[in-house]
């Protein structure tokens, strides 16, 4: 597909802007890509996802100039290039877009490979958890269970499943336990949502992993697991291809979290002041709740065994597994916890 360049005048972006301002920039559009122009309109360079993705994992934050991050020579097409020949280029070299320029490098369309725009249909199964008595949000969960909790007029797992279905997902393993009778009875096979749901049932708690056991014999896969309280506008299918391109065993999606000091910080050596800092902003990665696994790494889990995400990974590194992590800037939200529901 081929757009000019009033068409992609939404996805231009100076080199002076933010992090955070091309974050917003691809956000708005379905293109995934950001074109960075100068002045004059030439093209200084493009950004991606995984330039996002990589620079907050080498520890740039949202204020942080798109310089440090921008690929200053992506592969560009000139105007007499036919779509087909684009298109074939695209396909060799692996990428979904091939900016267009004239003989001054300005900018004047853009090639999109076309599956771009649309999500492939995913046949990774995705494991939701579901079995947990939510005694954060108690007294809601008092009498129902915390995936039926209402949240903006939907329970809170039928807004986790239509994230999921809306990225090109069908298959849908639910594990429960307190009150799950009722979370199957609300969602059955899951054929009203036009997707396959099927059921893990606990005989007793076994935490934010163990249930994962069940899924010992599943043929050699990627599958994706997510609590069902947990909701988020990234796109579920870029993490797994992530997670691929990667040949990790396992995933864990972090949430780049930051926390600003109320006060003024003042550095000091021993008596003497070396510099003020007016209330810094500290910046963590945190447990985002959504994981990626090759379903191999299940061995690892013992039968009917309780066992938290937080020991299954570290149960996996000791285990030599490839284990990584996903950073996230997309909207994110715990709804587990009352304060943010």
């Amino acid at each position: 597909m081929k757009f000019d360049i009033s068409e992609i005048k939404n996805i231009t972006i100076k080199l002076d802007s933010s992090i955070k301002d091309v974050i917003s920039n691809i956000n708005a559009s379905s293109l995934k890509i950001a074109l960075v122009i100068d002045s004059n309109n030439k093209l200084h360079g493009t950004i991606v996802d995984g330039d996002i993705r990589r620079g907050l994992l080498d520890g740039l934050n949202l204020k942080d100039k798109i310089e440090k991050i921008v690929n200053k020579k992506p592969m560009v097409a000139r105007e007499n290039m036919s779509t087909y020949e684009a298109i074939e280029m695209m396909k060799v070299n692996y990428f979904n877009h091939l900016p267009i320029v004239d003989n001054n490098y300005k900018l004047t369309g853009l090639h999109v490979l076309d599956h771009v725009r649309r999500p492939n249909r995913r046949d990774n199964k995705i494991i939701i958890m579901a079995g947990g008595m939510g005694k954060r949000l108690l007294p809601l969960t008092k009498e129902k269970p915390k995936a039926l909790i209402d949240a903006f007029g939907k329970p809170m797992l039928e807004h986790v499943l239509l994230k999921i279905k809306k990225c090109g997902f069908k298959n849908f393993i639910v594990s429960i336990n307190y009150l799950g009778s009722m979370i199957k009875n609300y969602f059955s096979t899951g054929k009203k949502l036009g997707i396959k749901i099927e059921y893990i049932e606990e005989k007793k708690f076994l935490g934010t992993a163990g249930s994962l056991f069940y899924l010992k014999k599943l043929k050699k896969q990627t599958v994706l697991v997510t609590n069902c309280d947990v909701i988020s506008d990234i796109d579920y299918g870029d993490a797994i291809d992530y997670h691929k391109l990667n040949n990790a065993d396992a995933t864990m999606i972090v949430y780049r979290h930051e926390t600003q000091n109320p006060f003024g910080v003042i550095e000091t050596k021993q008596n003497n002041s070396i510099s003020y800092h007016e209330k810094p902003i500290k910046y963590e990665n945190i447990n985002a709740g959504i994981y990626i696994f090759e379903s191999d790494t299940f061995s690892n889990l013992e039968d009917n065994e309780y066992q938290d995400m937080p020991e299954f990974f570290e149960k996996l590194t000791k285990a030599k597994k490839k284990v990584i992590v996903y950073p996230i800037y997309e909207k994110w939200n715990d709804l587990g916890h009352k304060k943010n529901y």
